[in-house]
């Protein structure tokens, strides 16, 4: 096969020459006529409009393009002679004459190249050609995300984009029913409640999405992601582009007969508990005498009066420890779990008339027991075309999420079970007498408690575009919205929460949420683009956007419920005297104007050009409208004729040189933070009326957060694109950050949102691949990815002097340290007290001042930063191998340098409660007499310990969160089985984690590792 990835020929252009091609061959003697049919290699569906020629001695002698069913017919003449296939977007194969053993029936399987793929960057307006295009973008195939994971769309994204991290939520673990957080090049906004502070804005076919909607969206519909990065690649987004834009195309509807594509995916997954090493029964025992709980003299154990009690306490459970009781409270909760998602598409049409139906029913089962995450969809796309000028489309979806929590409740609730004490009566009914009055964790999940959730929504696109001539386009995009969403969590009023409860109908409880949405999206988009005669291409393209959206939710609290399976609202007996009926409501409006400019000087010279103004509804008075833009200028060294040589042997197949410098921003407040709201309270009742207070401060001149970023970029490809590498290095600068500042108490309120400090990132990133080995049956490819950032804060004011002065109060109640906020310093800098260790003679912590003095008294003054939480770099490792249908592919995962506060050791290790389990260092390797060597503080010392540098650990991870093995059916095996093509695999996930951190991991919800197993089948 030879790897023609530019196509000999732009496709309108080949099938205009060879369709012309008439006398040439007329004059020549032919010998015979080669047939046969041209398919995607995918999807198995035959190709219209592919280029087939006749070369001899490389020079074409005749030519033809495929029909609609992929067939073609072509005279030949004499002597040796090789057949070219070529199709923009797909790898090209040449067949020689000695090879062709029948020429009546050639079937030839077009493969899509990933490279040429990336030829055209998609920004959710237009399209523009990567290789005249100035921004930074990362763009990945479906096919791409299915090597990954199955399942979670989100991590295949993250694990595919040099820059893009998933922030690791250690407490919620593998939870099927978290939605996790995506940071694109470093936090530029200061943390907050709203998870969607530093969040990428993502776009489906034109129309902006939730994170959550990603998460549960189809990866099977996929057909491309477009990642943007910089100014230039975003700006046409203005205020909502600072964090980067993610922009996800569905897959086109093809001209086909009817076809029907079924994909499966059974997911196996097994719980993760290696993290954990408590204590067993004996160990355990042994932790509580030495901490002092048998002691009468030293005992803090209420309601034991006498040592004499406690030493019969002691003696009863080490019986039953040599008698063999060491129960096993970690599995309890724990399952083995079974997912899977089924997805259907049927799809056809002629011309000018196409058609596409799909349906998806997903069941994501977590490890730990009774959860789930269900997912339905349907939706129906019909195309119309006119007259090769016109295109119609519309998109109707309809999509339900039914969510379920564990009843189990939390997860360290099972690690703080004594192993000593049953966890089952000998009669099979739950043991609630517990050491040390522990409730039993498992009595909740037996009762009739229940925390659900759901949503349903509907939405319909339309799209059109025009071509108005050769030169002129417009296309246009609307899309209309409707979400209905609800919760409820029931509360038992058997529940251990109401044992102290005498009251009947206060026990049990009932919290009722339920919501609405609808919301319309707008926009339309002229495009202009020509050819001069000098060879510079020109295009330009202008548009207007509006979005509109409304939405309200109603929350209402009941209690008494007098049976724990009656939990309709009607049975309980009244409402908490201590709340009331709750409610909110949120309407936002924006519009903008862009222009946007493309010009290209002879393939060689570069430039883009963005502006956009938006006025939007989340703005101050005094700045309702915004003012973004962003300008790039790339070189394509390889097009400059002193490079001719090395561009025709394929030294080099692209080297270009690029940058850009743009401002961009981001609306991270709520809908009305701009302008003063009152509440009417009945408490405030007087003659004429009820009085208002205010709830928020407005602010005329609140305005977006301010975001200029400066990219350069490298575009290397090598010995036919063999070698690849995408390289780019940033500055990004936020000014206007948002933070609240105090106010006088006589206002009402204590707070309000205002512009104020600036923070920086730097970094690199970069993406490189490479094939070892490569023919048409085998091929052995290598791959890395890697990505550093530094942040700083630049500017700090007053408000974040506040935050950490509240900070610092409450850090006392806080299992991890807290942020302290100061110019030149990271926004995630861990700070905290450094420590010369544990005292032998007292086994109390020393500490150092600032001043280098060593002490036994803490004092927060004396914090420094030790390090940053944050990754110095993170990076990816991949292997690809390919042979006769057979593939597969590992995807390793590191991250090295990111300084972590290791809260096993500060909370279960020292700091541990001896009325509960422990992890085993508690008893290994703390101080119990002195000369004692220890590495923490006396065992018998149950305070809180203090946040210094003992537990803080640099720590570097290696993970190999993918192995994928698949193998594709020949199309001999496929019709035999009447089938077009046929795709079976196999999906190793998160095989093994190596770190140089030894901590819990999963809290809440455990961590998990298994396999999914696929098929994809197309008729």
């Amino acid at each position: 096969m030879k790897h023609l990835t530019d196509g000999l020929w732009p496709m309108g252009l080949a099938v205009m020459l060879l369709l012309s091609w008439p006398s040439g061959l007329e004059a020549q003697e032919v010998a015979q006529k080669v047939a046969g049919i041209v398919t995607d290699k995918e999807t198995g569906e035959p190709m219209l409009g592919v280029s087939v020629a006749t070369l001899e001695d490389g020079k074409v002698s005749g030519g033809i393009a495929t029909d609609l069913e992929g067939r073609f017919e072509l005279p030949m003449p004499k002597g040796a002679y090789e057949i070219s296939f070529s199709y923009v977007g797909y790898v090209g194969q040449v067949l020689k004459s000695s090879g062709i053993k029948n020429p009546g029936s050639i079937r030839i399987a077009l493969e899509e190249d990933e490279k040429v793929l990336g030829d055209v960057v998609v920004n959710g307006f237009f399209s523009r050609n990567k290789n005249t295009f100035t921004g930074s973008v990362t763009q990945i195939s479906g096919y791409e995300l299915k090597a990954v994971t199955g399942v979670n769309i989100i991590t295949a994204i993250a694990a595919l984009t040099p820059g893009l991290n998933i922030q690791v939520n250690n407490s919620q673990g593998s939870n099927p029913n978290y939605v996790p957080e995506l940071v694109m090049r470093g936090m530029s906004s200061f943390s907050n409640d709203d998870q969607d502070v530093n969040q990428p804005t993502i776009v489906l076919d034109g129309t902006e999405i939730s994170m959550s909607d990603l998460y549960d969206l189809d990866m099977n519909e996929v057909d491309q992601i477009t990642i943007l990065k910089d100014a230039s690649a975003t700006a046409l987004y203005g205020s909502k582009a600072a964090n980067g834009v993610i922009v996800i195309t569905r897959k086109p509807i093809p001209e086909s007969s009817l076809r029907i594509t079924y994909n499966f995916t059974g997911n196996v997954q097994f719980p993760l508990l290696g993290s954990y090493n408590m204590l067993n029964a004996a160990d355990k025992l042994e932790y509580e005498r030495l901490a002092g709980l048998y002691d009468a003299g030293g005992s803090t154990t209420a309601g034991i009066p006498d040592q004499w009690e406690l030493d019969e306490l002691y003696n009863e459970r080490y019986k039953a420890i040599m008698a063999g009781q060491n129960s096993d409270w970690l599995s309890q909760p724990a399952r083995t779990s079974f997912s899977q998602d089924h997805s259907l598409r049927l799809y056809g049409g002629a011309s000018n008339l196409r058609y596409e139906l799909t349906a998806r029913y997903a069941n994501t089962n977590g490890v730990m027991k009774d959860d789930y995450r269900k997912r339905y969809s349907m939706g129906f796309k019909l195309d119309y075309y006119i007259n090769n000028k016109i295109s119609i489309s519309n998109r109707t979806t309809y999509t339900e999420i039914k969510v379920k929590d564990s009843p189990y409740g939390s997860f360290s609730d099972y690690t703080s079970m004594n192993p000593y004490d049953k966890i089952y009566n000998d009669d099979g009914t739950l043991n609630t007498d517990l050491s040390w009055d522990l409730d039993n964790p498992l009595y909740e999940a037996t009762l009739g408690s229940y925390s659900t959730e759901g949503t349903n929504t509907f939405s319909n696109s339309t799209d059109f575009r025009w071509e108005i001539s050769k030169h002129w386009r417009l296309t246009g995009h609307f899309n209309i919205e409707s979400a209905t969403g609800w919760e409820e969590e029931f509360l038992s009023p058997e529940s251990l929460t109401f044992k102290d409860e005498t009251d009947l109908t206060e026990k049990g409880s009932l919290d009722i949420t339920d919501s609405k949405s609808n919301s319309y999206s707008a926009n339309v988009v002229g495009t202009f683009t020509n050819m001069f005669k000098d060879e510079s291409l020109i295009t330009v393209s202008a548009g207007w956007e509006a979005n509109h959206s409304k939405s309200e939710s109603k929350s209402t609290q009941v209690i008494g419920f007098f049976n724990d399976n009656l939990s309709f609202i009607s049975n309980a007996a009244g409402y908490p005297s201590t709340s009331t009926p709750d409610g909110t409501q949120s309407e936002t409006s924006d519009v903008g104007l862009f222009l946007s400019g493309n010009y290209s000087y002879r393939n060689r010279y570069f430039a883009d050009a963005t502006w956009r103004l938006t006025g939007s509804s989340l703005y101050g008075e005094n700045n309702r409208y915004g003012n973004f833009w962003s300008a790039g200028l790339g070189w394509s060294i390889l097009n400059e004729k002193w490079m001719k040589r090395l561009k025709d042997n394929h030294t080099f197949d692209i080297l270009k040189l690029r940058g850009s410098v743009g401002e961009t921003g981001k609306v991270s407040f709520s809908a009305y933070q701009a302008i003063t709201m009152y509440q009417y309270l009945n408490t405030y009742e007087y003659k004429n009326g009820i009085g208002a207070v205010p709830v928020t401060i407005g602010n005329v001149n609140l305005s977006w957060e301010k975001t200029l970023t400066w990219n350069f970029g490298v575009d290397i490809s090598m010995f036919n694109r063999r070698v690849n590498l995408v390289f780019d290095t940033y500055i990004k600068r936020t000014t206007d950050l948002l933070l609240d500042r105090s106010l006088a108490p006589s206002t009402g309120v204590t707070t309000a949102t205002d512009n104020l400090g600036e923070m920086e990132n730097r970094g690199i990133e970069f993406q490189l691949d490479a094939y070892i080995f490569r023919t048409n049956k085998f091929f052995w490819k290598i791959g890395t990815t890697g990505y550093h950032n530094s942040n700083k804060i630049t500017k700090i004011s007053q408000a974040l002097e506040e935050l950490n002065k509240q900070n610092e109060a409450n850090q006392d109640d806080a299992s991890t340290p807290l942020p302290q906020y100061a110019e030149g310093e990271s926004v995630t800098a861990l700070k905290l007290v450094r420590s010369a260790g544990i005292d032998p003679a007292t086994g109390k912590e020393v500490y150092i001042k600032l001043n280098g003095e060593y002490t036994f008294e803490y004092d927060s003054a004396d914090k420094v930063v030790i390090g940053d939480t944050e990754p110095r770099y993170t990076g990816t490792l991949t292997n690809t191998l390919y042979w006769r249908g057979f593939s597969v592919y590992a995807l390793f995962d590191f991250q090295l340098g990111a300084w972590i506060y290791n809260t096993t050791r500060a909370t279960q290790v020292e700091g541990a409660d001896p009325m509960k389990n422990a992890d085993q260092r508690v008893f290994d390797q703390r101080w119990k007499e002195p000369g004692d060597v220890a590495l923490y503080k006396d065992i018998a010392d149950t305070s809180t310990p203090k946040q210094t540098d003992r537990f803080a650990e640099k720590e570097h991870t290696l993970e190999l969160s993918t192995l994928n093995i698949s193998y594709e059916f020949t199309d001999k095996i496929c019709k035999s089985l009447s089938l077009r093509s046929l795709r079976v695999g196999v999906n190793f996930t998160d095989l093994f984690r190596l770190s140089t951190v030894k901590r819990e991991r999963g809290t809440d919800y455990l961590y998990s590792q298994g396999f999914e197993f696929s098929l994809s089948a197309s008729f």
